[in-house]
């Protein structure tokens, strides 16, 4: 039976596009950051490879949620496979974030959970397996 995007899928897609408008705000504040260090009370500069891992890594996360919103709104299969994907590459980016300093260990937990529950919710949601059949 083909379901809609509904219940705690539409929570789901929601706090995607919120993720999704979220790291492409962090993006351009870290380069104006970058750019003005004063603005936030900083004397330097963020080291460049470090900025730029961040900002590339961002616009991927923010360009693969684009690609997700596509799939989810044909309701194609390959959307299951592919938010597993974005989940564990989200969580992943947030790591590597956190190892260069990008990150406090408690931001890092705290912005891992949407990845994980995203995860978990792909991995065993019956809705998620009806939904996207084509």
């Amino acid at each position: 039976m083909k379901k809609g995007i509904r219940g705690w899928l539409l929570v789901y897609v929601i706090a995607l596009a919120l993720f999704s408008l979220h790291a492409l705000g962090l993006t351009i504040a870290s380069l104006i950051i970058n750019a003005h260090p004063s603005l936030v009370g900083m004397q330097s500069f963020i080291p460049l490879g470090a900025l730029l891992f961040y900002v590339i890594t961002n616009l991927i996360e923010v360009a693969y949620a684009i690609v997700l919103f596509v799939l989810m709104f044909k309701k194609k299969r390959a959307a299951i496979i592919n938010n597993i994907i974005f989940n564990v590459l989200s969580v992943v980016f947030l790591l590597s974030w956190h190892f260069i300093g990008e990150k406090s260990v408690i931001g890092t937990f705290v912005d891992s959970l949407h990845g994980l529950i995203g995860l978990g919710y792909f991995l065993i949601s019956k809705r998620v397996k009806n939904t996207f059949v084509d």
